[in-house]
């Protein structure tokens, strides 16, 4: 079952797991395997984006909890977990570092995902990513603008 590409408007999670990404060779591949093996449990393909090697699953009215990603070198888990501000991100961001994990992305706007999206990201002890993320932050025009110019160097 093939889902247009569109915009995702849908509700996000204040606290909570946001998502888990499950990196593979073959999105596809793996999208018919998750698409059958989680139907009993009521998820669903949300989005697919086939020629960016994405799809994301979820239960019907709640936001995408899957995510599927194609990778060359597929490997550890990514969770992501929700915050509900900026200052939660944050606060997760100092004490994962001072705990011993690996920074990975420094707290900053996220443009590619949303204008409001903020988000950090560490590679914890056993090599799994871990994501803070935060879908409706208060962000002024300089920091959108400083977010996508990080992104773009």
């Amino acid at each position: 079952m093939a889902v247009a590409p569109r915009r995702l408007r849908v509700r996000r999670r204040a606290h909570g797991i946001d998502h888990v990404t499950i990196t593979t060779r073959d999105t596809r591949a793996a999208k018919r395997f998750y698409e059958l093996a989680l139907q009993p449990l009521g998820y669903s393909v949300v989005f697919d984006w086939p020629d960016g090697g994405r799809a994301y699953l979820a239960l019907p009215a709640e936001p995408s909890c899957l995510w599927l990603a194609q990778s060359a070198d597929p490997g550890p888990v990514a969770l992501s977990l929700a915050a509900a501000d900026r200052a939660e991100v944050d606060a997760f961001y100092a004490a994962a570092v001072a705990a011993g994990a690996q920074p990975r992305s420094l707290p900053s706007p996220r443009p590619e995902y949303t204008a409001k999206t903020y988000a950090a990201e560490v590679v914890d002890l056993d090599g799994n990513a871990i994501q803070v993320i935060c879908w409706h932050a208060d962000l002024s025009e300089t920091e959108r603008a400083e977010g996508a110019a990080e992104k773009a160097a």
